[in-house]
């Protein structure tokens, strides 16, 4: 079986979100959206991204990219900024630091939760929205 695919469908739902999470990084204020609900999104992203070139049952996509916010958030909790000398202020850097975030948060882990909860909806039986496979 071949490990990869393309579904053009959940390439175009991974650029849409992302789309939406720059603009929330860029425009909306300090609170609920801002601080939780673009941390929802960025589960969802990374599944969205997954599901269009990963050939795997939809259930094992949606753990992984929870596993992946979760194991990016302990990472922020062990320094991995600092560890990777992301200190300069040269565009890279500055981006890099905004995607990889800072600060430790266990809200964040219960937002990556909520998240994954979005992606197993996303693939219930007769879903309005839900991607043609």
């Amino acid at each position: 079986m071949n490990p990869f695919t393309f579904r053009p469908q959940w390439l175009l739902a991974a650029l849409a979100l992302l789309a939406i999470e720059v603009t929330i990084a860029r425009y909306a204020p300090q609170g609920v959206l801002r601080g939780f609900g673009g941390d929802v999104l960025v589960v969802v992203l990374v599944y969205a991204l997954l599901r269009s070139c990963v050939a795997q049952p939809a259930a094992r996509l949606a753990l992984w990219a929870l596993l992946f916010a979760c194991a990016i958030e302990g990472l922020q909790g062990l320094g991995m900024v600092d560890l990777l000398g992301l200190h300069d202020q040269t565009a890279l850097h500055r981006v890099l630091r905004i995607a990889l975030g800072t600060t430790f948060d266990l809200w964040d882990l219960v937002a990556y939760g909520c998240g994954w909860l979005v992606c197993r909806a996303l693939d219930l039986p007769g879903l309005a929205f839900r991607p043609a496979r």
